[in-house]
């Protein structure tokens, strides 16, 4: 499609300008402090995008540069951005590539509303009640943390609590979950050692991803599916008083030389010992 037939056909707003006060200010989403100001956050690239739209999220715009816009998949975005009553924004390719955060901008960038009914921070007592946990404790490189909600959501967790972590809506948190952002149950806290206590109260058992004194080896006891795992900082681990709070600590059988796993790497471990145990 040529694109003033696409932007004819979708109604779009054409910007050219890098100068441009929306084109500045969409370029200033990477950084915290305007995602909060705005309660906005950028999805970058077709599957992303697409993700979002398939999810039923209806974003603030979608973002289309001039030279990915005359592609028939840019066509299939655009209507499905039409669906949701959102509208579309052509970007001229130099404008696009100052909103962008990519090296290689694929040419579609949804501009998404943060929070939703997938993220809460308040109602804990009734949240995903009955399915399984995972709960994170400072992780703070947007990366993993991205990498461990899309494990939880492939083995089958109910929710994931955040507590001292990365920005949920960092760029890289949000290209590392892959989608899984847009369909898996998060919850934020301040207060962890409140949270674990309401689980314990509410019938959880909540393990720590840690040695302690009350040590329980990883596929050696029987699971539950209303168990919840807590995960720690990538370098220090959990606090003592995090460990000291849950029933029990849960460790990870290693061989070699080998003292501790990354975050990522035991979150999947974990995660997959209760998806195996349940499937037996």
């Amino acid at each position: 499609m040529e694109l003033n037939r696409f932007i004819e056909t979708f109604g779009a707003v054409y910007l050219t300008s890098r100068a441009n006060p929306k084109v500045t200010a969409l370029s200033k989403l990477p950084e915290r402090k305007f995602r909060e100001a705005t309660g906005l956050y950028l999805a970058e690239g077709v599957k992303l995008t697409g993700e979002a739209l398939a999810a039923g999220i209806r974003p603030e715009t979608v973002l289309f540069s001039e030279s990915f816009a005359v592609t028939d998949a840019a066509v299939s975005l655009a209507e499905k951005t039409a669906e949701t009553g959102a509208p579309v924004t052509v970007l001229s390719d130099s404008a696009f590539e100052k909103v962008s955060t990519e090296h290689s901008p694929e040419g579609v960038i949804a501009v998404l509303p943060t929070g939703g009914e997938l993220c809460r921070t308040e109602g804990f007592a009734d949240w995903q009640a009955g399915r399984r946990l995972l709960m994170l404790d400072g992780i703070r490189d947007p990366g993993n943390l991205g990498t461990i909600l899309r494990s939880a959501e492939a083995l089958g967790t109910g929710g994931v609590i955040l507590s001292d972590c990365a920005d949920l809506y960092n760029p890289k948190t949000v290209r590392a979950t892959m989608g899984t952002l847009f369909r898996l149950p998060v919850y934020r806290t301040d207060d962890p050692l409140g949270i674990i206590a309401e689980m314990r109260q509410n019938g959880r058992r909540v393990y720590a991803a840690a040695l302690g004194e009350h040590t329980l080896t990883l596929g050696a006891y029987e699971t539950r599916d209303t168990d919840c795992a807590v995960i720690g900082n990538e370098g220090h681990g959990l606090s003592r008083d995090v460990i000291d709070a849950c029933d029990a600590a849960l460790r990870i059988p290693m061989s070699g030389g080998a003292e501790s796993l990354n975050a990522a790497a035991a979150s999947v471990c974990i995660l997959w010992e209760y998806a195996r145990a349940r499937k037996q």
